[in-house]
Formats: C-alpha cells, sequence, structure tokens
C-alpha cells in the first residue's frame, strides 16, 4: 500500500485531501497540530472510506523542534513515502511571533514545509518515482518579496494580512522551483498549486469583505482536486518543478520573482540557515 502524508489533514483542503488519498488505495497520515481535530478527522475519514488506512503524527508546523521530532517519527513508522502534501498554512491579520522567535505566517506557511520537506526526502526517495505537492496561491501576486527581510520585521502585514500571507505562498513556489532543480533526476517531483478562493478554517477576512468573497470561494471538496491530480494522475509522471491552477499546468500565470531562478537559490540557502540545515 503507498503512503501518504496530508500536512493540516484536520480540514478543509487538507482533510478532503486526505480523505481521497485513503480513497485511491493510499495509507494516509495526517500530520496536525491538534490532537482533538485529528482524532476528529481520521474518525471522519474512516466512517466515510470503506477499507481506510489512517494514522495520525502531532506536528506544529511553526515550531521546528517539533517539525524534526515528528519527521524522526514518520522515519521510524514508515519504510517508504510516495506522495507528501504540504498543505497546512496560516493567515492572520496581524504579526504573532513563534516560541523561537519566527515570524508566525513565515514559520508555518514557509520554514516548517521547508524544514519538514528536506527531512522527508530519504523516505521519499526510497519510493521513487515519489511526489510533492506544495500548495501555494494566487496570493503569491499581492506583494514583492524582500529577500532581506524574510521576517517581514520592515514592513506591516497590509490590508487583513493578505499581503504577508502572499509573500509567504510565494516563498512556496520559489522553494518548489529550486526544490525541483536540486532533486532532478532522483525520481521525486515537486510541484505547486493554487487550490482556489477556498472557504476553510485558514483565516478570516475582514468583515466588510466577507459577504462579497464568500459566494466565488469554492468547496474544500472542490479546493483538494488540484492537489489531488498533481499527486496521483498518471499523465505528470515525471512533471516537476511546475505551477497548477484548476489541475492544470499554469506557468504562465507567476509573477515575474515566482519565475527568478537566483531569487529561488537565494531564499533556499537563506531559508535552510534559518532551519539550520547544511
Amino acid at each position: 500500500m503507498p503512503n501518504a502524508i496530508v500536512t493540516g489533514a484536520n480540514s478543509g483542503i487538507g482533510l478532503e485531501t486526505a480523505r481521497e488519498l485513503a480513497r485511491s488505495g493510499h495509507h494516509v497520515v495526517l500530520l496536525c497540530r491538534n490532537r482533538e481535530r485529528a482524532e476528529a478527522a481520521k474518525a471522519d475519514i474512516d466512517g466515510s472510506v470503506e477499507g481506510a488506512s489512517t494514522e495520525i503524527v502531532l506536528a506544529d508546523l511553526g515550531l521546528q523542534a517539533d517539525v524534526r521530532r515528528a519527521a524522526a517519527e514518520l522515519a521510524d513508522r514508515l519504510d517508504g513515502l510516495d506522495v507528501l502534501v504540504d498543505n497546512a498554512g496560516l493567515s492572520v491579520r496581524r504579526r504573532e511571533r513563534t516560541a523561537e522567535g519566527h515570524d508566525q505566517m513565515l514559520a508555518v506557511n514557509h520554514l516548517g514545509p521547508f524544514l519538514l520537506t528536506n527531512l522527508l526526502l530519504p523516505l521519499l526517495q526510497a519510493s521513487a518515482p515519489s511526489r510533492i505537492v506544495v500548495v501555494a496561491s494566487e496570493a503569491h501576486k499581492f506583494r514583492k518579496l524582500n529577500i532581506d527581510d524574510l521576517e517581514g520585521d520592515t514592513r506591516g502585514y497590509g490590508i487583513g494580512g493578505l499581503p504577508r500571507y502572499g509573500e509567504t505562498k510565494l516563498m512556496n513556489i520559489l522553494f518548489t522551483r529550486e526544490l525541483a532543480r536540486r532533486i532532478e533526476g532522483t525520481g521525486v517531483t515537486v510541484n505547486a498549486v493554487h487550490p482556489g478562493t477556498v472557504s476553510t478554517n485558514l483565516g478570516s477576512p475582514p468583515a466588510i469583505l466577507a459577504g462579497l468573497i464568500g459566494r466565488f470561494m469554492k468547496t474544500p471538496e472542490q479546493g483538494a482536486f488540484t492537489s489531488l491530480v498533481v499527486a496521483t494522475d498518471p499523465a505528470l509522471d515525471g512533471v516537476s518543478g511546475s505551477y497548477f491552477i484548476n489541475g492544470k499546468r499554469a506557468d504562465d500565470k507567476l509573477n515575474a520573482q515566482a519565475r527568478d531562478d537566483a531569487l529561488a537559490k537565494e531564499l533556499w540557502d537563506r531559508s535552510a540557515a534559518l532551519v539550520g540545515l547544511p
């Protein structure tokens, strides 16, 4: 049975992604921060998918120590990894710091998945051909990345935190781009996806906007579609370093910074320093 890990699998897009991977015959690890919500999600999947094989690993992606512990636990539990979906994300309106001193959105949306994915590469290579799916967003277009200020100390979060969220999603795409270059030829592929504007508990928009955008939002099931296509479609064997929208390649939709290979490498080097990787 192939193995899959979905981060942030307790609700929304992550829950539906985990459910459908279980339905397609994967053993699915729900990597979640909150035990109660994770157990509820596991019960939901197990109750709705006949023969579902699921388990829970707890980790707060905003804390590097937690990510390292979870990665070690996964290495002990699994003998290989066929699909990793970096889905967990956070959107907040005001700056907060993690217990380790990092900007919270940077820590959860970029540094956490960056570290986790790197630590799980041996498992992915053991199951090659295998796939990594990074859930990014069209929000990457909302503000340019200042490579000298990854923590966002010199600028505010912007209206509703959306510009800062967009910065971290741009980091996701640049991470995907550089990782694809580094793992070329290993049998592991990595691609980024935009799930659409989805009604989830990721974050609350300003009240004045909620009524307007709500009517245009996708359901979590619809939002999971592109992640599932990129994770499982045989037609995408060997495709790596691309960006997908509505189940199709959409590299032409990326902004200029998201296509900048030099910026991608610089972000990688600085991120590696922040998480203690060589």
